[in-house]
């Protein structure tokens, strides 16, 4: 950061958000927080979205998940319902000054096919009438 023309060194404290204000020596600075493309900042928690196919929403399976601190494998559930959210504990944001983290938010949406193929859609009609 340059002040006053002279170059100074500062630390981002973690869990620093949008508008945080921290005074360092002489001089305070607030934060201006870019969202990201693929996670979702709610206070201290992080949001993200999961696609995954009508087929592993009904059978259930494993999935690995991207998380701030990378790849997580979580279980899917037989029966999944679309927006279901699964809770990844202490995967968030880091409190500000203070020890602990957020949760992250896995939200499961389920795809439907647009387009079947016809013994996709015999299978489906048969299912239907079960």
């Amino acid at each position: 950061v340059v002040i006053s023309g002279k170059e100074r060194k500062i630390k981002i404290p973690a869990g620093a958000d949008d508008g945080t204000r921290v005074r360092y020596q002489d001089f305070d600075v607030s934060f201006d927080v870019k969202p990201h493309p693929v996670f979702r900042r709610d206070g201290n928690d992080i949001v993200s979205e999961f696609k995954i196919s009508m087929a592993d929403a009904v059978l259930g399976r494993d999935i690995e998940v991207e998380t701030v601190d990378g790849p997580v494998k979580i279980r899917i559930r037989p029966g999944t319902q679309s927006n279901t959210l699964i809770r990844l504990k202490d995967k968030g944001v880091p409190f500000l000054n203070r020890h602990g983290r957020g949760d992250h938010y896995a939200r499961i949406v389920v795809q439907i096919p647009e387009k079947l193929t016809s013994r996709q859609r015999e299978l489906m009609e048969e299912f239907k009438s079960q």
